[in-house]
C-alpha cells in the first residue's frame, strides 16, 4: 500500500498521503493495544496463579526422615547401663523405621512410626524388634527441632522378648 503513494502528488509541506496508509496504522496501533493489553492480562493471571500455588502445595507432614544427631543419653537393658553418644534414625515412607544407638556397641532397633500433624508433639515410635526381628517390643517418642529434620531427643520403653528384660532409652541431643 505505501507504493500507492508515490504516485499521488504531495500534500503542503511536500510528503505524499495515502489514505490507506493511515488506516493501516490505526490498525497497528489498535492491534498493538490489545497484545499489550493480553500480556499485561496474562503475566497477573500467572502471578495470582504462583501466589496461591504455595498453598497448593504445601506439604501434608512428615513422610520419611533420615537424620542423625550425636549427644548424651542412657540405655538401659536390666541393670546394665550404656552411654548412647550418637543416635542415627530412618523412617520410610511405608511407615516402618530402623533406629541405630551407637553406644560402646552399635544397637538396632526396628520400628514402625506414625507423626502426628504437629510435630512438636513427637512422632510415635512402636518398637518391633532389635537386631533379631521381635526380639523387642515397645513404645517411644522421637522430638524433632523447629526445623522438623534433625533430632532433638529420643526416648524409648520396652521390654526385651527373649530374657524379659527392661529397655528403656532417654536420649538427647546437642
Amino acid at each position: 500500500m505505501l507504493w500507492r503513494s508515490c504516485f499521488f502528488e504531495p500534500e503542503e509541506g511536500g510528503i505524499y498521503v495515502d489514505a490507506s496508509f493511515n488506516e493501516n496504522a490505526k490498525k497497528g496501533e489498535l492491534l498493538m493495544k490489545v497484545s499489550r493489553l493480553i500480556g499485561a492480562m496474562s503475566v497477573t493471571l500467572t502471578m495470582l496463579t504462583l501466589l496461591a500455588m504455595p498453598n497448593l502445595a504445601a506439604p501434608q507432614g512428615l513422610t520419611s526422615l533420615l537424620a542423625t544427631a550425636p549427644g548424651q543419653g542412657t540405655l538401659t537393658v536390666g541393670k546394665e547401663v550404656f552411654k548412647v553418644s550418637f543416635v542415627v534414625v530412618k523412617l520410610k515412607e511405608d511407615g516402618t523405621g530402623e533406629i541405630t544407638l551407637v553406644t560402646d556397641l552399635q544397637l538396632f532397633v526396628a520400628c514402625t512410626w506414625s507423626a502426628p500433624a504437629d510435630l512438636s508433639k513427637g512422632i510415635d515410635l512402636k518398637i518391633t524388634g532389635g537386631t533379631n526381628a521381635g526380639s523387642a517390643q515397645g513404645s517411644g517418642k522421637l522430638f524433632l527441632r523447629p526445623d522438623g529434620k534433625s533430632i532433638a531427643r529420643l526416648t524409648i520403653e520396652g521390654m526385651s522378648s527373649a530374657a524379659k528384660r527392661k529397655i528403656q532409652l532417654n536420649f538427647v541431643a546437642d
